[in-house]
């Protein structure tokens, strides 16, 4: 009996996973990730594309819902004060959609406006149709471009289309880390 050890690249099923799960820690790059593959081959493109955007739309939800199990404890309540609750509720009722489209676009925005949202208790309709539609947008948008880059990428690079894209990935790992590294420092150093 021969056993086959699985590995990434053995099915559009085992991608799939890939791209779901990498929308968990960047989505920036979890997009370029499922574009290139899609680009070459290894995935059908709406394949990788439904699979992104459900990951995406996932983890925008469960940052809702990780803000709505937050409002219920009565120590995270103290320690902000019911009065600035108020006055965010307020503020983000007047300007929801807006507030969640910018979100999307803003780099490390989501965490803190998606959990608010859920904490304070932003309609869940307005919240899920305003980041469904966001998610959409902004996700397809990128996919395609990427998509359609690393086509054209490809005819011309050849056999080297393959550590172009590694590099592409890498650098959509590393630019966010290093942009934040830079913005911290410049915080500290008071020119921000």
């Amino acid at each position: 009996m021969t056993m086959t050890a699985m590995h990434i690249g053995s099915s559009p099923e085992v991608l799939a996973i890939s791209i779901l799960v990498s929308t968990f820690f960047l989505e920036d790059a979890a997009i370029g990730y499922a574009a290139l593959l899609a680009t070459t081959g290894m995935i059908a493109p709406p394949f990788a594309f439904s699979v992104l955007f459900a990951g995406i739309y996932l983890g925008d939800v469960g940052l809702y819902f990780l803000g709505a199990a937050a409002r219920r404890h009565a120590g995270v309540r103290g320690f902000i004060g019911e009065g600035r609750i108020a006055v965010a509720r307020k503020w983000l009722g007047r300007r929801s959609v807006l507030t969640l489209i910018g979100a999307r676009v803003v780099p490390g925005s989501r965490l803190p406006i998606y959990a608010a949202s859920g904490f304070l208790h932003m309609p869940f309709l307005t919240f899920a149709s305003a980041t469904a539609v966001a998610s959409l947008a902004w996700t397809g948008a990128l996919f395609s471009a990427i998509y359609t880059f690393g086509m054209h990428a490809a005819e011309l690079l050849g056999d080297f289309k393959y550590a172009a894209a590694g590099i592409v990935l890498a650098l959509a790992v590393i630019a966010p880390l290093m942009s934040a590294r830079w913005i911290a420092r410049k915080t500290e150093q008071g020119h921000v």
